[in-house]
């Protein structure tokens, strides 16, 4: 983890972002471990779905997919996940560096709610869950439409620009992502290769890899 969060600002922030929109905002680190959310718990809709292992293994992967997306993109990423709710990401930046994601999901957004049930039950159909119960859920879901996703959206990338302008997030400069971003920033104009990197840093090939496809959601 490279970054420290002011988890009483940042639970103001998300509590206001959600008596604004009324959907459910989460704040992940740069390593994808939840540091708070609001509100605390998910949905009964989201419960439900999580009752099948396979389907709680598949929401990790997809919050995977979806911050190696939008790292790779720099912006905010809305999209479908596997269940057929929507959600968007937008990455936490702090200079080259990710810090951490903001999520919000998980909205019923679809032309009528009898189409988004048949989405849902067609997307869930292997998972075994109470597939009544699971209907008597998506009822109550207020049905959003997609303009109110799309500001919603911008209105995510606005709280994350405001994360780091603000400082609400404190990278601890001596961690050695820090120390590379840092370095590579002051030489860029020279000939910079990996091995000349690794030979400044004293870390071996992989080592430089494997950080930076977890600190840039990059190659080196």
């Amino acid at each position: 983890m490279i970054s420290t969060f002011n988890l009483t600002k940042l639970n103001h922030l998300l509590k206001d972002f959600y008596t604004i929109t009324r959907i459910r905002i989460t704040v992940f680190d740069d390593a994808l471990r939840e540091l708070a959310a609001y509100p605390a718990s998910v949905s009964p809709l989201c419960r439900i779905i999580r009752t099948d292992p396979a389907a709680l293994e598949n929401c990790a992967r997809c919050d995977r997919h979806a911050c190696e997306t939008a790292a790779a993109r720099h912006t905010a990423y809305t999209y479908q996940c596997h269940a057929g709710l929507t959600e968007s990401i937008s990455p936490l930046y702090m200079g080259n560096l990710i810090i951490g994601y903001l999520l919000f999901g998980h909205v019923f957004s679809f032309p009528s709610r009898e189409e988004g049930w048949r989405t849902i039950r067609k997307k869930c159909g292997n998972y075994k869950i109470d597939f009544q119960e699971l209907e008597a859920a998506a009822a109550v879901y207020p049905v959003i439409p997609a303009e109110y996703i799309t500001s919603a959206s911008h209105i995510l990338e606005a709280v994350a620009s405001y994360l780091c302008l603000e400082q609400m997030t404190a990278l601890k400069h001596k961690e050695l992502p820090v120390r590379i971003d840092e370095y590579l920033s002051a030489h860029y104009t020279e000939e910079i290769s990996a091995a000349s990197i690794c030979e400044q840093f004293g870390i071996g090939r992989t080592h430089l890899y494997d950080l930076s496809r977890q600190n840039y959601g990059v190659g080196i």
